[in-house]
C-alpha cells in the first residue's frame, strides 16, 4: 500500500465541486494533511481471531474554504486504507484492500457574503476526491461514514455568536445530512474528477460510473416506518420492499451489517464516536448490532432526548480509467504534514484568541491562521471562480399597511331610557 493521496488533487476536486456555486464568488482551497501512519484495527476485536491478519494505515485531512481572506467553511476527516488476509472454509488465503473515510467535522463560519450551499458543496467534492485514491488502489467501492449530532460550533470559536451562521437543531441536521450525503454521491458518480475533466462538470458530459450507490441510515430510537417522519417526507427516503429512495442512491435504514451479527465482527468503530465507547465496555463482546442499537438509542449522546443519526455509504469506483484522469502520487508524501505537524494547525485553528462572532474579528483570526500556514508550512493553495447559475431568492411578501378591523357595537348598545318623576 504505497500509493499516497495528493492533498492538491483533493483540493481541485474541491474547488471544481464549489465552481458550480452561483457565479461571481472567488474562494480559496487549502487542504492540510498527514502522512499515512499506522493504527489500530477498526475491528479491533477481530485481531483473536487466528484466520484473520490486518494491516491499516489512517491519514488524517482538514479542507478549508475561504472568501476575501477569510475563513468560510471547513471539513475534517479521517481516512483509513486496511489491507486484510483471511482464510475461508476453503483453505486459501484471501487478500482484500478497503478504503473507508469518516468525516468527522463540518462548520462555516457564518462569513459567507452570500446565501448558497457551500457546505454541502465541499462535502461533495470531498466525497468525489475519494475516487481518485481508491481506484489507483483497484477498489470496488469506498466507505464514505459519518455520525451526525448537532453542535453550535465545530471548527470556528465563537461563530455561534456570528448573526450571519445558519445552526441547525438535531433533526433539521440530520435532514441536511441525509440531503448532502445523497447529493454527493449523485455528484461523485456523474463527475469523477471534475477538476480534471471540464466536460464533466457539463449536463451534456457528466460520465456514469455506476447506477446506484448504496447508503444506510439510522437514528438511534426510531425505527424504519419512523424513517419519514424524521427526516421528513421530502428527503427521498422511502420505506418499501426494496428500500430504494432514487434511481442514483439506494437508501436503506439500519446499519451496514445483520442485525444478528456480532457487532465487534463487522461494526468500524472510528475515533471519538459513540459506537466505539460503548463496544469498548468488557460486557459488549457478545452484542448483535441489533442490540448495539438499542443500547445507542439509551445511551448519553444518542439518547437523553438527543436525535442523533449515523450514515454510512458505498461509493462505486469506475472500472476504467477516463481520459485525463491520473492516478495518485506513487512517491512519496510530498507536502503531507506529520502527526505532530498536524496538531499544531488544529491548535492554531482552536486557539482561544480566534473569534468568528464578527466580521472585523473573523478576518483577524483567518489573517492570523493563514499566515501561521504560509510561514510554517507553505502548502500551495487552489482558487475558484463560480460560474454556476444565480440563485433567485422569493422576496419576502409585505402586506398591505391597512389599519385593523374594528368591530362597531355601538349600533347594539342600548341607551338605558330616561326615567321622569
Amino acid at each position: 500500500m504505497e500509493v499516497t493521496r495528493d492533498y492538491i488533487a483533493i483540493a481541485s476536486d474541491v474547488a471544481a465541486s464549489l465552481r458550480n456555486l452561483p457565479s461571481g464568488h472567488d474562494f480559496v482551497v487549502r487542504v492540510v494533511q498527514t502522512a499515512d501512519y499506522p493504527v489500530e484495527s477498526l475491528t479491533p476485536q477481530r485481531r483473536y481471531n487466528h484466520f484473520y491478519a490486518e494491516n491499516t494505515l489512517s491519514r488524517r485531512v482538514l479542507i478549508l474554504v475561504l472568501q476575501d481572506d477569510c475563513l468560510v467553511a471547513g471539513l475534517e476527516a479521517h481516512e483509513f486504507t486496511s489491507l486484510t488476509f483471511e482464510v475461508g472454509a476453503s483453505r486459501i488465503p484471501q487478500q482484500a484492500i478497503a478504503v473507508n473515510a469518516c468525516i468527522e467535522k463540518v462548520d462555516t463560519s457564518g462569513e459567507l457574503q452570500s446565501r448558497m450551499p457551500l457546505a454541502r458543496m465541499m462535502v461533495a467534492g470531498y466525497v468525489c476526491s475519494l475516487q481518485r485514491y481508491s481506484k489507483a488502489l483497484d477498489v470496488e467501492s469506498v466507505g464514505v461514514h459519518l455520525f451526525a449530532r448537532a453542535q453550535p460550533e465545530y471548527l470556528f470559536a465563537k461563530s455561534q455568536h456570528n448573526p450571519g451562521k445558519h445552526t441547525l437543531d438535531d433533526i433539521g441536521l440530520v435532514k441536511w445530512w441525509q440531503h448532502t450525503m445523497q447529493y454527493a454521491l449523485t455528484y461523485a458518480m456523474r463527475n469523477t474528477s471534475g477538476s480534471l475533466l471540464p466536460v464533466a462538470l457539463e449536463s451534456d458530459g457528466d460520465k456514469c460510473i455506476s447506477d446506484t450507490a448504496v447508503a444506510y441510515c439510522v437514528v438511534p430510537g426510531a425505527d424504519a416506518h419512523g424513517a419519514p417522519v424524521v427526516l421528513g417526507n421530502q428527503s427521498g427516503f422511502k420505506i418499501g420492499a426494496n428500500g430504494t429512495a432514487s434511481p442514483s442512491v439506494d437508501w436503506k435504514w439500519g446499519l451496514s451489517h445483520p442485525a444478528e451479527a456480532i457487532a465487534h465482527n463487522c461494526v468500524l468503530q472510528f475515533p471519538d464516536d459513540p459506537i466505539t465507547r460503548l463496544l469498548a465496555k468488557s460486557h459488549t463482546q457478545s452484542w448483535t448490532v441489533a442490540m448495539l442499537l438499542e443500547m445507542l438509542a439509551v445511551s448519553e449522546e444518542c439518547g437523553s432526548g438527543h436525535r442523533t443519526a449515523y450514515f454510512s455509504a458505498m461509493l462505486p469506483i469506475a472500472t476504467t480509467q477516463l481520459p485525463g484522469l491520473p492516478g495518485c502520487n506513487v512517491t512519496a508524501d510530498q507536502g503531507s504534514l506529520s502527526f505532530e505537524d498536524y496538531d499544531q494547525v488544529l491548535v492554531a485553528i482552536f486557539d482561544r484568541d480566534m473569534d468568528f462572532s464578527a466580521t472585523d474579528a473573523a478576518k483577524t483570526s483567518s489573517r492570523r491562521f493563514t499566515e501561521f500556514i504560509d510561514q510554517k508550512f507553505d502548502i500551495p493553495v487552489v482558487a475558484v471562480a463560480t460560474n454556476g447559475p444565480v440563485i433567485e431568492l422569493n422576496p419576502p411578501v409585505v402586506a398591505p399597511n391597512t389599519p385593523p378591523a374594528v368591530n362597531d357595537l355601538s349600533s347594539m348598545v342600548r341607551k338605558k331610557r330616561k326615567v321622569t318623576k
